[in-house]
């Protein structure tokens, strides 16, 4: 509306006071009936003032009453126009008034009888402001008054020629059944608009309710990638923005997709919006299938995935109409399930692994791996130790589990520690760990720890369905270990080789360090099956059974635990232990590498290993210095006798009472 004053001044005079939408049609059409029927007022009352006036100026008292009284009625239509009274109150205080000043014209006959004449506009005022019922009821009263004016002789101050009268009322009846054609046509027009209008609201209130709520993000972007002002409720969730209209859609995507990928993207829209391929290959190449989704600024991260398709609008505009499903919950359980089948996978595994171990072997290994577990985190906190002592500690207990697991066939935790020995060799040659490196050990040896725990489940869930069987005697266990050992070992390195048990005093292992004297002769059996027993074919030209003997005694007497273990191989190797401790530069003095007693104590050095290859048996150079390091806190003793040609052989003793001052439990 224009801002000048007078202009508004009429414009609220003609509607009186009252505002109306533009896009309503129905409140349009109120507004022309408001002017039409303001117009009608100014026009009737001033046209009854000036008849009522006229007839007071010549004495015609009566009529003059009756005119200004319907003038005032006219303005008072006026006035109750501008309240809220209905539109009907104001129309009859109108359209009567009119009604009568046409009955007055047609009575009095006017200038040559064209009095008549006023009343042919009474049908169109009176049904289009009062409706069809009120309108047509009044317009027949007018027709039926205006043919007794023109009919009836006497009746009108002029005698009418009887053909002007026909014309008169077939005018009138033509005009009357004219607007009632076009209002009934109108009527049922608007009722279909209405129904159509109603049917439309209903749907674009569906769609509205339906894009408001769903769970993925809708909206439009132009060719420019501007996202249009009408998005779904959805969207600014997703994406964690509270206005996107008019924004860039890849600028959204700043800190999602790099620049080359954003070029990417910014071809691959241009073919949506071409259509140059069909929509199954466009969603089969989109870049935005699945990706991370980060913040711009918070940095917030989702699992976002996105589809495309284009959308013809007005004119030729192609719009591209984008969906966006948030699928972070959606990868969380993925990934948990995920987890969870892989965790039930390796308990599947641990379960074919452990079943065919008796109960109570594999109860003393989770019992071995937990003591040197908690050794392991001992040391850690032990902070007299420097970094390379620390790595050779762990080490040594890391490869303690992995001879045990290796012994039961638990490969694929045996495959674990072999890895873990690597990192930590690689550390224990540095001057210096950081806090990083010890961390990832730690979190590796929390990880192994985790599936020990595995086993000790699986070793209780065994014992409840072997409820009420024998337990088998600590030297039954001890014998069967080891003999899993010889098997094992000899197996994997293509020997053959069995173990003899001459003699096992039950209170060595009663009263002994049982735990400590099973990870000895570990080590010391799986050294003589790797480096001693030869070959079947081998044996066989030397004149030896093809199957390698290891005999074991372990014997008590005077609280002092003798262990004799020995083999009948090849016996020490003694050029490839001089060549292997010069190249390590654990000998200096010439004439101590003719000295085989100084070449024998090179054996136990850490790190030190003739073989050539580390594999889960030997090579890493631990299994003798963990012999050292263990006999020493037990304070106890070794000899080592050897012959070429006819084996080895190691004598040690313990004092039994190591067991309770060294601090290694005996169960």
């Amino acid at each position: 509306m224009n801002d000048n004053p007078l202009k508004k001044f009429f414009f609220n005079v003609m509607t009186s006071g009252k505002s109306f939408d533009g896009m309503d049609e129905a409140r349009m059409d109120s507004l022309v009936r408001y002017i039409l029927l303001n117009s009608l007022i100014f026009m009737g009352g001033s046209l009854l003032f000036i008849f009522g006036f006229e007839n007071l100026s010549t004495g015609l008292y009566a009529a003059a009453f009756f005119d200004i009284l319907m003038g005032c009625t006219t303005l008072l239509g006026f006035v109750v126009l501008r309240t809220n009274a209905p539109f009907i109150v104001s129309g009859l205080l109108t359209v009567v008034p009119f009604m009568f000043l046409c009955a007055f014209f047609a009575q009095s006959g006017g200038a040559q009888g064209s009095g008549v004449l006023w009343s042919y506009s009474f049908p169109m005022m009176a049904i289009f402001l009062l409706g069809m019922k009120a309108g047509i009821i009044l317009s027949s009263m007018l027709f039926v008054f205006i043919g007794l004016s023109v009919f009836l002789p006497g009746f009108s101050m002029m005698t009418f020629e009887t053909s002007f009268a026909f014309r008169t009322v077939a005018v009138y009846a033509l005009v009357l059944a004219c607007t009632i054609v076009y209002e009934q046509t109108k009527i049922v027009k608007d009722r279909w608009v209405a129904r159509l209008t109603s049917a439309l609201k209903a749907e674009r209130d569906e769609v509205t309710a339906m894009k408001d709520n769903l769970k993925d993000g809708v909206f439009m972007m132009d060719a420019d990638f501007i996202i249009q002002p009408r998005y779904s409720r959805a969207l600014g969730g997703i994406l964690s923005e509270e206005s996107l209209a008019g924004r860039s859609f890849l600028e959204l995507l700043s800190s999602s997709v790099q620049q080359k990928e954003r070029e990417t993207l910014h071809d691959y829209f241009q073919m949506v919006i071409n259509r140059s391929y069909d929509a199954q290959m466009l969603e089969d190449i989109n870049p935005l299938h699945q990706f991370l989704y980060v913040h711009p600024a918070t940095g917030e991260r989702k699992n976002l995935r996105c589809s495309f398709a284009s959308v013809d609008r007005d004119k030729g505009q192609v719009l591209i109409l984008g969906t966006i499903h948030d699928s972070t919950v959606e990868v969380e359980l993925q990934a948990q399930l995920s987890e969870e089948e892989s965790k039930r996978q390796e308990e599947m595994h641990s379960l074919f692994e452990v079943i065919h171990v008796e109960p109570r072997v594999l109860n003393d290994f989770i019992e071995d791996a937990e003591y040197e577990f908690d050794r392991i985190n001992a040391i850690l906190k032990d902070q007299s130790l420097d970094s390379s002592k620390i790595m050779v500690q762990i080490y040594q207990c890391v490869h303690a589990i992995k001879s045990n697991a290796v012994i039961l066939g638990l490969k694929r935790f045996a495959a674990k520690l072999h890895l873990l020995e690597d990192v930590i060799r690689d550390l224990r040659e540095q001057e210096a760990v950081s806090f990083e490196e010890i961390l990832h050990i730690t979190v590796e040896l929390d990880k192994l720890m985790k599936i020990k725990d595995g086993y000790r489940n699986l070793i209780d869930r065994i014992k409840a369905f072997n409820f009420g069987s024998d337990r088998m005697q600590e030297e039954q266990v001890l014998v069967q270990t080891l003999e899993r050992v010889v098997s094992k070992a000899a197996e994997d390195l293509g020997k053959k080789a069995h173990l003899t048990v001459s003699a096992i005093d039950p209170r060595a292992l009663s009263q002994g360090p049982r735990r400590a004297m099973k990870e000895i002769l570990t080590q010391l059996i799986r050294n003589a099956v790797y480096h001693g027993i030869e070959t079947p074919e081998l044996r066989e030209q030397y004149g030896k059974e093809s199957s390698g003997s290891i005999e074991l005694s372990i014997t008590m007497k005077n609280d002092t635990i003798g262990i004799n273990l020995s083999d009948d191989g090849k016996g020490l190797d003694f050029d490839a232990i001089r060549e292997k401790a010069q190249s390590m530069k654990l000998i200096d003095d010439p004439e101590q590498l003719k000295d085989k007693n100084v070449l024998t104590r090179v054996l136990f050095s850490p790190g030190f290993s003739t073989a050539g290859e580390a594999d889960m048996h030997a090579g890493r150079g631990v299994g003798l210095s963990l012999v050292r390091d263990r006999l020493k806190e037990l304070k106890g003793a070794v000899k080592l006798l050897t012959e070429p040609g006819k084996g080895t052989t190691f004598k040690i003793v313990l004092p039994a009472e190591a067991a309770a001052s060294s601090g290694v439990r005996t169960a």
